[in-house]
């Protein structure tokens, strides 16, 4: 199987897409009303035919994470980006999980 490339710039501006969608429909805020969640880093996520460790996982833990450790991979290796880009990929899951099964809490726009 060839490997699949996902251009960073496109990805870029997906991110900035949806994001910005996001703060037109909730603000600059998203109250997310779970902090565990179930947490799969482990490099088995990418074997489907093997069971991964899942663990558990804090949303509040995880943007600690975010938040104090940005300076210990700045400038290192793109092996460093593995952990901080999987701890976004978390607090994006939760807030997808918040819109799709959370309390509606505002109107449909904010802009």
């Amino acid at each position: 199987m060839n490997d699949v490339i996902v251009e960073i710039p496109r990805l870029r501006a997906q991110i900035d897409w949806l994001l910005n969608e996001l703060m037109r429909h909730e603000g600059s805020e998203v109250a997310i009303s779970h902090d565990y969640f179930w947490a799969i880093h482990d490099a088995r996520m990418v074997d489907v035919f093997e069971v991964p460790d899942v663990t558990i996982g804090q949303v509040s833990e995880t943007l600690e994470f975010l938040d104090v450790d940005q300076e210990r991979w700045e400038g290192g290796s793109a092996t460093l980006l593995g952990a901080p880009i999987r701890w976004l990929s978390y607090l994006l899951a939760s807030v997808a999980a918040e819109l799709e099964y959370g309390e509606p809490r505002h109107s449909d726009n904010h802009a």
